[in-house]
């Protein structure tokens, strides 16, 4: 089985926030790369379609959309 990402994720785990409509939820990246990121929801909530990821260890702050979800974690896209 081949991996269908355009770049190669590296794993990591540290911890984020998404930021949407003024509020913020905490995450944790589980990987990442240039155009996206693996993210699991802290606490409770949904985890919105589209929102801002803001982690400053990993340098990321970028737009994301959700491509895919599994449980409280997710992939995202950086726009």
């Amino acid at each position: 089985m081949t991996d269908a990402r355009e770049t190669k994720r590296r794993p990591t785990n540290r911890a984020g926030i998404i930021k949407v409509d003024g509020k913020e939820m905490m995450v944790v990246l589980r990987d990442g790369s240039k155009t996206g990121a693996c993210v699991r929801l802290v606490g409770p909530g949904v985890m919105p379609e589209n929102f801002r990821l803001v982690a400053p260890m990993e340098r990321i702050d970028a737009d994301c959309v959700v491509v895919w979800r599994r449980g409280r974690d997710c992939g995202v896209r950086f726009e």
